[in-house]
């Protein structure tokens, strides 16, 4: 498995333990009203949720999985495969931070710009490695 998708799939799975810890105490606060302020980190359980268990598991399986280059057995550039990781990471965390207050909510726009940045990279890696063989 390339050093991507390792990286990929256990930030997923970090992801997932910190979305299923958030999600628990959102619906312990359910039983015990006194506890409702968890209800602020409803969007920081959605971020988490999404982008960073399930895209980032997605990404991170597929870029795996999916065929690599016919002649050449590789899966294309691997510096541009780190920088795709860095970038969906770093957006994550950007937003994160920006739903508990530590960065202004503008900042909001440069971590979707950032996560966008890594489907985009995704999408550049994985195109000419998708193709069909000539028989």
């Amino acid at each position: 498995m390339p050093t991507p998708s390792r990286w990929m799939i256990k930030a997923s799975m970090l992801y997932m333990l910190i979305g299923f810890v958030i999600g628990a105490m959102i619906l312990i606060s359910k039983v015990y009203p006194e506890y409702s302020s968890v209800w602020n980190l409803l969007t920081v359980h959605i971020e988490v949720g999404i982008f960073g268990w399930i895209i980032q598991l997605t990404m991170g399986t597929a870029y795996w999985i999916l065929p690599r280059f016919l002649k050449t057995k590789s899966r294309g550039n691997a510096k541009l495969a780190l920088a795709m990781v860095g970038m969906l990471n770093l957006g994550i965390l950007i937003n994160v931070a920006s739903y508990v207050s530590i960065l202004h909510s503008s900042a909001i726009i440069l971590g979707r710009v950032l996560e966008l940045g890594a489907v985009a990279l995704f999408i550049v890696l994985h195109w000419n490695r998708a193709v069909s063989y000539n028989t």
